[in-house]
Order: C-alpha cells, then structure tokens, then sequence
C-alpha cells in the first residue's frame, strides 16, 4: 500500500458526490452513545504506569484494552511514506472528525484525510493554514493564507476568500490554537506587522469585523480564541499573574470588557458546561494542588472557579493535554495525562465539569513523550465525546527514533444498536423537508421502529424541547427558532437514541 502517498491532491469522482451528498440531505447518523463506565476518582486505587505486555498494532487492525476499550491504529509511516507530522493529527484543541464524522483530517500540509468509519487513508488535502473543520458543513474548513481568511472545499481542493485584511501582512488563526464559535460565525484572529499585533474578532456570517484590541509587541501572547457560544473572546497568556500580559483575559465578542478571570494558564481549553456556559478547562495550579485538586474549571462570564479531579494523595494529574472538541457532548473534557511515571499514569479519561469527581477512563495511551514533543500523545475527543484520537510510539523503541508516532483510536465497543438496527433505523425514520425553509419538519417512522421521543437540540447540545411520538407520523413546528444546524434525537423503545441533523433555512 506504498503507492497511496503520491496519490497527492486526488479524489475520485465517487467519493466526492458521497461526501456531497451527505452535506446536502445530511444523512442519519446512528449514536449508539456508547461510553465507558463512569466511576467516581476516589474509588480507584492508581498505580504505577506500566508499559504495554504487547506489541503495536498492526496498521488498521483493532485490539482491546486494559479497560475493555477498542484501539484502532489509523496511520503507518510506510503507507503514508513519511514518519513526520502528517502521521498524526495535530494537537488536542483541534477537531480532527468533520462535523459529520465521515471524514477525518491529520496534520501537516498537505493533509492526510481518511475515512471517518473504516479509517482508511482516501487521499491528501492541500489545506491552508491553521486549517479546522467547519462545524455545520462537512466538506469545508476555515484557515489563513497571508493576510486573508479562506474556506476550503475539501471534496473540490477550492479555496474562496472570505476576506483580506490590507492593513496587515499576515494573519495568524489564534496561533495554531484557536477555534470558531460552534455556529461558524465568530473566528478569532491576528493581524501581524512583524512583532506587532492586534487581535481581531471575525463575523463570517455578515463579513464584519466585530471588534480589535491592538496589543503590540509586549508580553508573551500563548493563544487567541472565541468561545464555543461566540459569547466571548480569550487571550491565553504564557506568564502567570494578574498583570496586563499574563494570566488569562477575557472580552466582550466585540472586544470590549476586559476582565482577568485566572492567575495561572496551564494546558487547556474552551469548553461548555452540564448548563451551557462557557468555561476554561484546564490542570491544576499553586492554589488548587494544595488542596489536592489536580484540575480546574473557570466560568468564563464571572471567574467561577470549579475544582476538579480530587484526589486525596499525592498522586494527580500533573501534565499533559486537555480537549473539549465534543461540542456535541457539553459538560464533559478529555484529558491526557502524560507527566511521569512515579506517579502519573500515562492515562486518558473524560471528566465531568461539575465537581462530582466522576470520569470515564479510555485506557493507556503508552507513549514516551521523552521521545520527543510531537510524541505527546494530545488526546482529542470526536464530536460527541465516544471516541478518543491520540498518537503513541507505544513504548517501541524503533518508533521512538522517528519524528512522529502513528495515531490511535480508542472507543468503547459498540453494543446499543448493533448492524441490523442501524440499517433499520437508517432505512426506517425519515424526515423531511431537509432543510426546512419554513420551520416545519415532517416525521415519518417505517416498519417496526418505535419512537418513544423526540428531543430538540441546538449544536452546543442543550435541550431545546421534548415531544411525545405517539404515532408513525409527526410535525414538529421548529419556525421559532433561529436559522441553523439542530440537532433531532429519536429514543427508542429499546432504550436506544438515533440523531439526525437538520437545517432551518
């Protein structure tokens, strides 16, 4: 399978028109919601990281855990024919499954893209920079290229200029960190004139920009970023403190109302809470570990400081990476833990963001970072928080002496909706018109399907409105609600749910 690496900027013409036509009609995605068993930190006895009894996986082949986990190997330096950053994705804060989850995207430029359930490698992208999946279309993303923002077609390789920025010479997406808000509207951006910066807020939707705070060449600027509501704006600086470049800030969407709400700015990132806030995830600091909290949550409206991970003895969390890519599943964020051997545990778990103390452990990620930075294992959640992307050397030595290791998924197995539901399902419920001009969504269910509800939710997760599905026909009258991407989860009679998106125009 050497050949596939030349196959360099090609797409078929079948894979193009399905891609194309699952944005247009966006098809049935079945979420078995399948996750690993949530436990209480308190009750787990830690011990002592210890490397893998096995070897490797073999490219694409799926083993079990020490959790009972799945983990698929999704990238190999022979097929991909380099052992650099394209063999990985590119870090914990970016999104590597399209808002869809048909497609996925690794590092580098140009990009690796895959197929989002076999894994297999489909071809390479040639994506502009700092480049992030769209969250409402699946065959987009946004990036930079000099002083302009792009969107890029991944099914055509075209780039559209959405915007030049003339009084800048380059512009920067948030420092490889940034994120747009979960609705494709607002982007945080940098306009840069040699060491000379201002921040800048971007409406896509109306091509405005909102707001700018020049900060020029003082301090030591980490990373710029919008909220996952488009509510706020966040400047992570490097240093610790309360003064005006250190710490971290927090503005207005329109730049307006600074207020520091954090000292300390470890790894982290933007998420939503179990209430739809927007908060700050990230590991402990000088005030939370000496009371044996290893992790943090701040509520980026007021400062509210929520401890998290408790553990009672000197064994925390100590280093690593924090994700809260699953927009689709608020409330929770993925952590990777990757400091020492004494006392971390090279694990990978998500938490929940309320202070219960509960995760869900995903397995070891047995990657030596010594090796090496781009040897971080950076774990990243899909968009609805069921699987885990990584990259691990798996304590090879052979592996150790390259660049970059290969990638991994790790999920719970399957088991709400096996194969023979999933094509009922997908054959059986159909809803119509999609997308919806007026509002009105029609509801039809086939065959021997039951529905028992139908829960309304909006792209950050939280519940719009339940209805009752008393028969095989249904309208549900959705015109109160802004134009956009929602979401449609059917629970069945068996306990299992079935989401469909569908798009008010």
């Amino acid at each position: 399978m050497k050949h596939l690496y030349v196959r360099k900027f090609s797409l078929c013409a079948n894979l193009k028109k399905i891609v194309f036509l699952n944005f247009l009609f966006f098809n049935l995605i079945i979420t078995a919601q399948n996750y690993p068993t949530a436990v209480t930190i308190s009750s787990i006895d830690y011990q002592n990281y210890q490397a893998p009894s096995q070897g490797i996986p073999d490219y694409l082949s799926t083993i079990t855990n020490e959790f009972g986990n799945e983990v698929t190997r999704i990238s190999d330096k022979d097929v991909f024919g380099t052992d650099g950053q394209r063999l990985k994705h590119h870090y914990a804060k970016d999104q590597p499954w399209n808002s869809d989850g048909s497609l996925i995207k690794l590092a580098g430029y140009p990009a690796a893209i895959l197929d989002g359930s076999t894994h297999e490698f489909l071809y390479w992208a040639s994506i502009p920079s700092a480049a992030t999946w769209a969250n409402t279309s699946p065959i987009h993303m946004y990036g930079t290229s000099g002083n302009t923002i792009v969107r890029y077609d991944v099914t055509t390789n075209n780039r559209v200029t959405l915007h030049t920025f003339s009084e800048y010479n380059k512009i920067s997406y948030g420092f490889n960190e940034g994120n747009m808000s979960t609705d494709d509207r607002y982007i945080g951006l940098i306009g840069q004139n040699g060491s000379d910066l201002t921040l800048i807020v971007y409406d896509i939707a109306n091509d405005l920009i909102t707001g700018t705070k020049h900060i020029g060449s003082s301090g030591d600027m980490d990373w710029f970023s919008v909220s996952p509501s488009g509510t706020y704006a966040v400047v992570s600086w490097r240093p610790d403190g309360s003064s005006s470049v250190e710490g971290l800030k927090v503005y207005n969407i329109d730049m307006t109302n600074e207020r520091h709400v954090t000292d300390y700015t470890t790894h982290a990132d933007l998420g939503t809470d179990a209430n739809g806030d927007d908060v700050y995830v990230a590991f402990g600091d000088n005030d939370t570990r000496p009371d044996s909290y290893y992790l943090k949550m701040v509520r980026l409206s007021d400062g509210l400081l929520t401890p998290l991970f408790h553990y009672t003895t000197a064994t925390g969390v100590w280093g690593g990476h924090i994700s809260c890519r699953n927009t689709d599943r608020p409330g929770y964020a993925y952590v990777t833990e990757s400091c020492c051997n004494t006392h971390g545990k090279r694990e990978m778990f998500a938490i929940k963001l309320d202070g219960s103390n509960t995760i869900e452990r995903f397995g070891y990620h047995h990657s030596d970072k010594s090796a090496g930075y781009g040897h971080s294992p950076m774990g990243v959640p899909n968009r609805d928080g069921s699987k885990m992307m990584f990259g691990s050397n798996w304590e090879d030595s052979s592996i150790k002496s390259d660049s970059y290791p290969p990638a991994f998924i790790v999920q719970a197995p399957e088991s709400s909706l096996n194969i023979e539901d999933e094509t009922i399902a997908t054959s059986n419920i159909k809803v119509y018109p999609n997308p919806s001009i007026d509002g009105i969504v029609n509801i039809k269910l086939n065959g021997s399907i039951v529905v028992k509800t139908i829960e309304v939710h909006d792209m950050l997760g939280r519940v719009i409105s339940t209805e009752e599905m008393s028969s095989n026909e249904k309208s549900l009258n959705l015109s109160g609600l802004p134009t956009g991407v929602y979401l449609l989860t059917f629970r069945t009679e068996k306990s299992g749910s079935i989401t469909k998106r569908v798009v008010l125009n």
